[in-house]
């Protein structure tokens, strides 16, 4: 329907009632929204070329071809009768005569206008309110008898159509006024649809990461059932072990003196890392149950949160590294000071929003009951070497010197370390100290470390091997050794250091790759002009 309403007529004609006034409004055809006035006396409609309705006050001529009812005012109310060969319906049903009400459907012909006949006072309404449209939908579904597709679209679209061109300028305001707000709320949880999203991805990778990386630290740990399956499988390795050093003592007195003078300086470093929310600044931690006990998944992984009220979670690891002469110092790799540096999962833990932080790092030496806490210094940005600091008590009369020069291919070398870490040290320490943790339920990663060094049973394992290749950046050797063993000195026959163990290929039978000495002195001296 338009909104400038067209009549046949500028003029409002009066019904011949003081207060009411009649119109007929096409709601179908090219003409939609049109207005008839009717007279107040009979008036023939009839229908024009563009479907448009047209009411003649005069009825004494012969009708026309287009005329199809008439419509006369008795006084009361206004009543419709169809010509000879039209159809008419009204409301939908099919009529010869009919007297009309207010808001009735009148339907001219097979392929004519459906029309609305209202009542009004002798003015116009300027606009409808909504209750009028939705009204007029309402009674067009009903009575046409198009399609029901059609029928129900026409219904729709038109509905639309008026309330956004013939309500009120208020109502239409008000109604843009809704919709501005409706599509900011729209936006507003569009957005916090995805921030949620996001949330519940980054939780999902957080927990992946967390989960994948609790599983690797799990190898350092270590339960009850373990122990005893633990012993059986080293025990023959460390008699192998002992056989091949009392070779080497036999073969070559140099080697044993070395490994004796050099044992006190290799450190054992145990230490655990945790993840802080970037965020809140807060710890992951434990969530504790209703006992105090921590919480598990039905997957039995540990449930933790930075509000947790446990212990921080805590992603352990050993490795070796060994002190410097009269410096207060101690070298070992990089991916053993920082382990998250050589994580597949740290990428994963910077997309979650969580930043790996040192919980403590401990270093266990020969001899000593006690273990000393250790501080990062500095790491090398070209090589896998870290420096770490350490109680000058810890070095008094202990370290090792750096060579000066460079090792040639074929030299022989002493690699010192602690492989497998806590495993090895377990079986070194006899069935006897097995039992007894056992016994007391002393199996816990830390507890353990504790009662070997109470007991003096700290000591590195050496193996002996050759030098193979040598290039700028590393030094390649045969000497055994396994996980655990990183950060360990490659000692030569004079019992300085001639490299840092690093790595170990596989795929080469076993050889292992370690960091020139000459990167050892470059981090040095970068420490030292800082």
């Amino acid at each position: 329907m338009e909104n400038d309403v067209k009549t046949e007529s500028g003029d409002v004609p009066h019904s011949g009632h003081d207060d009411v006034c009649a119109f007929l409004e096409n709601l179908t055809g090219p003409s939609r929204g049109r207005i008839t006035w009717l007279s107040s006396g009979t008036s023939r409609v009839s229908i024009g070329a563009d479907r448009m309705l047209q009411a003649d006050r005069d009825v004494s001529s012969k009708p026309s071809s287009t005329a199809c009812a008439q419509l006369s005012w008795s006084g009361e109310e206004y009543q419709i009768e169809a010509l000879s060969g039209s159809d008419i319906w009204v409301n939908g049903r099919k009529i010869e005569t009919a007297h009309l009400l207010h808001g009735d459907m009148i339907e001219f012909g097979t392929d004519g206008p459906m029309s609305r006949f209202r009542l009004c006072g002798n003015s116009f309404p300027t606009s409808w309110p909504v209750e009028e449209i939705l009204s007029d939908a309402v009674a067009y579904a009903r009575t046409s008898r198009r399609p029901i597709g059609p029928r129900l679209s026409n219904a729709l679209f038109d509905s639309l159509r008026r309330i956004l061109l013939e309500t009120t300028i208020v109502f239409r305001l008000s109604v843009i006024l809704a919709l501005m707000v409706l599509t900011t709320f729209v936006l507003w949880q569009y957005r916090s649809d995805i921030r949620l999203e996001q949330r519940i991805q980054k939780e999902a990778m957080r927990l992946e990461a967390i989960t994948i990386a609790l599983a690797e630290t799990r190898q350092e740990a270590l339960g009850a059932g373990e122990l005893a399956e633990l012993r059986e499988q080293l025990d023959l390795q460390l008699n192998t072990n002992a056989e091949r050093l009392d070779s080497l003592e036999q073969r070559q007195g140099s080697s044993a003196r070395v490994i004796s003078a050099s044992t006190a300086s290799v450190a054992f470093l145990q230490g655990a890392y945790g993840l802080r929310q970037a965020e809140s600044g807060k710890l992951l931690r434990h969530v504790l149950s209703s006992d105090g006990t921590p919480m598990q998944t039905p997957f039995g992984k540990p449930v933790v949160d930075i509000d947790g009220k446990g212990e921080p979670i805590e992603f352990q690891f050993t490795g070796t590294g060994f002190l410097l002469k009269e410096s207060g110092k101690l070298v070992t790799n990089r991916h053993v000071a920082l382990p998250w540096t050589n994580s597949d999962q740290l990428l994963a833990f910077e997309r979650s929003g969580l930043e790996p932080e040192m919980l403590k790092l401990l270093a266990f030496l020969p001899g000593l009951p006690m273990p000393f806490e250790t501080e990062f210094l500095a790491s090398s940005k070209s090589a896998d070497l870290a420096l770490l600091s350490i109680a000058a008590s810890a070095t008094k009369d202990r370290g090792l010197t750096l060579a000066q020069g460079v090792p040639e291919i074929g030299d022989e070398v002493i690699v010192m370390g602690f492989a497998t870490g806590l495993r090895a040290l377990l079986a070194q320490a006899g069935s006897d100290f097995l039992t007894t943790l056992q016994e007391k339920g002393e199996t816990d990663f830390w507890m353990v470390a504790t009662r070997l060094s109470e007991q003096n049973r700290i000591a590195p394992l050496a193996s002996r091997g050759i030098i193979a290749q040598i290039t700028n950046k590393a030094v390649i050797y045969d000497a055994e050794t396994t996980g655990g063993g990183s950060g360990g000195p490659a000692l030569d026959r004079n019992g300085h250091v001639v490299a840092v163990n690093a790595a170990i290929l596989p795929e080469f039978g076993g050889a292992n790759i370690g960091v020139p000495v000459r990167e050892v002195h470059r981090l040095l001296e970068e420490f030292a002009v800082e």
